[in-house]
């Protein structure tokens, strides 16, 4: 038996169909897929909005998905206005639904490309908040953008059947990209520690990341 919970944000919940997008090989990902147990019960936590495909990901498993639809939430983040500790926090509550005394203890956390579009407090912020939400054999799976111009804002990315991620068409515009190498995102993301990490076809660098 599987479970999930969302909150509906934008219609992007109904009209996520791949119209306009294009689907890419993620191998790191699908390994942590296939490496998940059968038999065990797992927590999942993805930034996207809910839908069919990610519900129909994680069927054959006994877990409970988190998809909060949180991402354009999140993007627009910027630390001259959550500028303590407590005004961040109250924002991730908010925008992920995570209490202290009601924690979740995740195992596996999809963040896609978001961490290239964070303020860097902000992405600090998000994963010490998640940090109080985890399970010790956690996983965390990203993509960094490793050109000198990304698009201007983050991927609509979804899980397939087939073995592959779909991906929406971003918007023609591009922006400076932060280029984060190993090391500057270890300490970004810290406790976390990269373990895999893979250049994709595509100019993305995927990473599997564990405490």
């Amino acid at each position: 038996m599987y479970s999930y919970s969302y909150r509906p944000l934008t219609n992007l919940d109904q009209n996520l169909e791949r119209e306009s997008g294009h689907t890419v090989s993620s191998p790191l990902l699908f390994d942590l897929i296939n490496d998940l147990s059968k038999e065990k019960h797992h927590e999942i936590f993805d930034v996207m909005p809910a839908t069919n495909d990610i519900v129909n990901a994680f069927s054959d498993f006994s877990c409970k998905l988190y998809l909060p639809g949180c991402l354009h939430e999140l993007r627009g983040m910027h630390s001259d206005k959550y500028d303590t500790c407590n005004k961040l926090h109250r924002a991730l509550i908010k925008n992920i639904g995570f209490y202290k005394n009601k924690k979740a203890n995740l195992n596996v956390i999809f963040l896609w490309d978001l961490p290239n579009y964070l303020d860097k407090n902000i992405m600090k912020g998000l994963i010490e908040y998640l940090s109080n939400h985890i399970h010790e054999n956690v996983k965390l799976h990203l993509y960094i953008h490793t050109r000198q111009q990304m698009p201007s804002s983050p991927g609509i990315y979804t899980i397939m059947s087939d073995g592959k991620v779909s991906l929406e068409k971003n918007v023609d515009a591009t922006i400076k990209c932060p280029l984060y190498f190993r090391d500057a995102l270890q300490t970004l993301l810290h406790p976390f520690t990269v373990k895999r990490s893979m250049l994709l076809a595509n100019g993305m660098q995927e990473y599997v990341l564990e405490l």
